[in-house]
């Protein structure tokens, strides 16, 4: 059976529409796969919140913070391979993509409580000044030196975010105060703050935020 050249011609369009279809396809999962050198992109903004940028910089206490939290469950549940824990899949999501989103929203909800704390001019007593200063102390004390080189920031960075979780902490029970809610309601898993959330404006930056390989950074995985 012969082959028209207008059939030919389609089958060759079609062919390139595939071909060029395959290697954005192979492109793009490549772009995934390569991930940010930590400590070498801290100044790449990550999230945008009501117009402020928030770099990796800012948002290395929060990654800190949260894998060590998975890996303290992670070595419970099997502590000759904590890897197993983050591969796990549950609920729809991978535990290491869950524990990301985690890191995020908290980050973005402290910076939302922070500007408040600031526009109310709030400040921290002298008695929230000591416990503060000692957090900072038991945060940075129990980092080990591999880890505070994989994060790349000087304990003063780590130091000023938890200084703004505080005020945004202090900002957050006087809203609940204000609206008659419980201070919990407004936590960034919260009812109450998922409402206010919808007055604020939030923009990942995907293309910074997708290549952060977490659950690799501070531990290894």
């Amino acid at each position: 059976m012969s082959v028209s050249f207008k059939d030919r011609q389609f089958r060759n369009t079609a062919f390139l529409l595939l071909l060029v279809f395959l290697t954005l396809s192979m492109s793009g999962s490549s772009y995934v796969r390569s991930y940010l050198d930590f400590a070498e992109s801290l100044d790449k903004t990550a999230v945008i919140v009501d117009g402020r940028e928030l770099t990796l910089s800012d948002l290395a206490f929060y990654i800190a913070y949260e894998e060590g939290v998975v890996e303290e469950t992670a070595f419970i549940y099997n502590p000759e391979d904590t890897g197993e824990y983050w591969r796990i899949h549950t609920n729809g999501v991978f535990i290491r993509t869950e524990a990301k989103q985690t890191a995020m929203d908290m980050a973005v909800h402290d910076e939302i409580f922070y500007q408040l704390a600031c526009n109310e001019g709030l400040v921290l007593t002298d008695e929230e000044e000591a416990w503060l200063a000692n957090d900072q102390y038991d945060f940075w004390s129990d980092l080990e030196e591999e880890q505070r080189e994989a994060l790349g920031v000087e304990k003063e960075v780590l130091d000023e975010t938890m200084r703004k979780m505080a005020l945004a902490q202090k900002a957050q029970s006087l809203y609940a105060q204000m609206n008659d809610t419980e201070e919990a309601e407004y936590d960034f898993n919260g009812e109450a703050y998922q409402e206010l959330l919808e007055n604020h404006e939030v923009e990942l930056v995907e293309k910074v935020w997708d290549r952060v390989h977490f659950g690799s950074i501070t531990v290894d995985h």
